[in-house]
């Protein structure tokens, strides 16, 4: 019998090292296969050759000699509101100033009316615009930038949600970083960007752990990204019950031993 018992007290024991056993560091290290001084081709995006989409949010601001110009285009500025800007600095505040293409990939300025930018660059919209305003204003200057470059983080990140990028680049590292990081339950080899394209919504696997992510599309985030990372479903299971089957088998293990002393 108390050979039954030591053995069964031994699996126990075996049994509780495997469900509070950690992950190894092939599984928590990103691109573990990058060797030192070791050059990546990156496919390298930013705003500058993003396609204006409808619905996307712009800050444009019209600079000139003329104080009464300036201020027809830029509202602080006559509302003393202490200079251009202030009014973009919360997201309700971009809403309702920024100025955002329609249905039909068209902004409204004051004055100059309509005016038709989707599928431009930035660079394109700001030449764009100048010839327009050059119409009615002269020696005016105008400055365009996108305010609604949004990102989502899911899944196992430490604070999923949406982000906004005021850069013009944004790596998938940093988008994971201003989320704080991955959780301890990720799957690194099993991540997901969900991303937009004139003809719909694709997908991309991504492999956190390979050098190879550093060369492909996905390393850039892009405009309305959504980058998913997997859980570890086993893992996350197992660490998750880890406390009911500690309190299980603590009751066992306690009943046989009371079991084993009333039997001797």
């Amino acid at each position: 019998m108390n050979n039954k018992l030591s053995i069964f007290k031994l699996s126990i024991i075996l049994l509780m090292g495997l469900l509070v056993s950690c992950k190894s560091n092939k599984e928590i290290t990103f691109f573990q296969n990058l060797a030192q001084g070791e050059i990546q081709q990156s496919i390298k995006f930013s705003t500058s050759d993003y396609p204006l989409r409808v619905g996307d949010n712009l800050f444009i601001q019209v600079s000139s000699m003329n104080p009464e110009v300036s201020q027809l285009f830029n509202p602080s500025m006559a509302t003393g509101g202490g200079g251009v800007g202030n009014q973009y600095t919360s997201l309700p505040g971009q809403f309702v100033s920024g100025y955002q293409l329609d249905g039909d990939g068209n902004i409204e300025l004051p004055i100059i009316g309509s005016v038709f930018l989707q599928g431009a660059t930035i660079a394109e919209a700001r030449k764009i615009l100048d010839a327009r305003v050059a119409e009615y204003f002269k020696e005016a200057m105008v400055s365009v930038k996108l305010l609604s470059f949004k990102y989502t983080l899911l899944g196992e990140v430490a604070r999923p949600g949406v982000y906004y990028n005021y850069s013009s680049t944004c790596t998938i590292l940093e988008a994971i970083s201003n989320a704080s990081g991955t959780t301890d339950y990720s799957k690194l080899r099993s991540a997901k960007i969900i991303r937009e394209h004139q003809d719909g919504t694709y997908s991309i696997d991504v492999d956190l752990t390979d050098k190879s992510l550093l060369s492909s599309s996905a390393y850039y985030v892009q405009p309305n990204d959504v980058i998913y990372v997997s859980p570890d479903i086993k893992y996350k299971n197992t660490r998750l019950n880890a406390p009911l089957y500690s309190l299980v088998l603590s009751t066992i293990s306690t009943a046989i031993v009371i079991v084993g002393l009333l039997l001797q």
